[in-house]
């Protein structure tokens, strides 16, 4: 056989045996491209030498992600995620890494370890129907005006177990050792400054048209009071009904404190955010409305959350949208909107045009 014919045979061997050793391997390629131009205002004072409106081009959370399992016996699997963040607007993979973990899954549960959302973060996530967009309702909830994102985050060193659905319901525990700045890799662990750890747990029933779900979370040594460190805890309720005939309506209820010194006059707020879809053929019709309370005793402290918007789906996995949501803030409030800071008492804005294309090697 001349070496040209043992080239072509080598290389058809080599596509046919492709799709066989991936499979074996058992590996899913996926993510979503989230792209959109945005009309943003923050009503800036011209005075200060700074535009109150912009246009830009946003990724959404835009992502990459491979996953599989092994299955080890009858009723053990190893299951792995490897997924981050793609900044399509500037061609670059993101610093922000996603939930990225290992774990072992039987009959008694699942329980994995990582870079991983806590329970209250995933409580709420389901019926967020303006997920990773201008209007994503973490810009009001598991948030306090413009304090640091201390709440549904998504966390470093995680450990996490959940139980088996047993009709319908669903628990949750999760466990961060460190959310500071401290090396949480080197023992002892207790600088003069605690580190602060943190615990979620949260109970889920979730069956036919109704899902609710109840989520705490407590944060260990977050807030300085003098030369004593104070636990910060935060609860949630969430619903969400399917009323059949693509419409559903959804509700969180939560409250938080601040694990910020300043708030120490009143620090804890809480706020109630209620969101409505309706599909009409291709088309889903999305609004919805959230209102944050004063912290505490500080006045004019809270805002208002507004979002509307239109969805069209060409397929299951495309979907282009137009979009338009607001921050109204009060005048000692400073919320902000997703990849937008807040400015204290003035109203956030983005009319939004944007396409969503989810893609899966299974």
């Amino acid at each position: 056989m001349n070496k040209k014919k043992l080239a072509v045979f080598i290389a058809a061997g080599t596509l046919t045996t492709m799709p066989l050793v991936a499979q074996a391997i058992d590996v899913e390629v996926y993510g979503v491209a989230h792209m959109s131009i945005d009309l943003s205002d923050n009503e800036a004072d011209p005075a200060g030498g700074k535009d109150d409106g912009a246009l830009s081009v946003n990724s959404n959370t835009s992502k990459l992600g491979f996953k599989g399992a092994e299955k080890l016996s009858d009723d053990l699997s190893l299951i792995w995620q490897f997924e981050t963040e793609v900044e399509l607007d500037d061609g670059t993979l993101s610093a922000k890494g996603r939930d990225t973990y290992a774990g072992l899954k039987g009959n008694w549960g699942l329980f994995k370890a990582g870079n991983l959302s806590n329970a209250m973060k995933k409580a709420s996530s389901k019926i967020d129907i303006f997920s990773d967009s201008r209007a994503d309702h973490n810009a009001m909830v598991g948030i306090i005006s413009d304090d640091s994102k201390k709440y549904d985050n998504r966390q470093n060193n995680t450990i996490w177990y959940s139980t088996p659905k047993l009709g319908g319901v669903k628990g949750v525990l999760t466990y961060s050792p460190e959310t500071g700045d401290h090396d949480s890799d080197e023992l002892p662990n207790k600088d003069i400054t605690p580190a602060e750890s943190d615990i979620s747990i949260s109970i889920s029933y979730d069956k036919g048209p109704l899902y609710l779900a109840v989520a705490t979370e407590t944060l260990n040594e977050a807030k300085s009071v003098g030369a004593v460190y104070e636990d910060v805890s935060g609860t949630k309720l969430v619903g969400r009904w399917d009323f059949g005939q693509g419409t559903k309506v959804g509700l969180v209820y939560e409250d938080l404190e601040s694990a910020e010194a300043s708030a120490a006059a009143g620090d804890s707020r809480s706020a109630i955010y209620l969101n409505a879809a309706h599909k009409v053929g291709n088309t889903t019709l999305k609004a919805a409305f959230g209102q944050a309370d004063d912290i505490g005793n500080m006045s004019d402290s809270g805002a208002s959350h507004y979002a509307l918007a239109a969805y069209h789906s060409y397929s299951k996995n495309t979907q282009l949208y137009t979009m338009y949501t607001a921050m109204d803030n009060d005048e000692n409030a400073a919320y902000g909107l997703k990849d937008m800071k807040g400015v204290s008492g003035k109203t956030i804005s983005a009319l939004s045009f944007g396409l969503i294309k989810r893609f899966s090697s299974k």
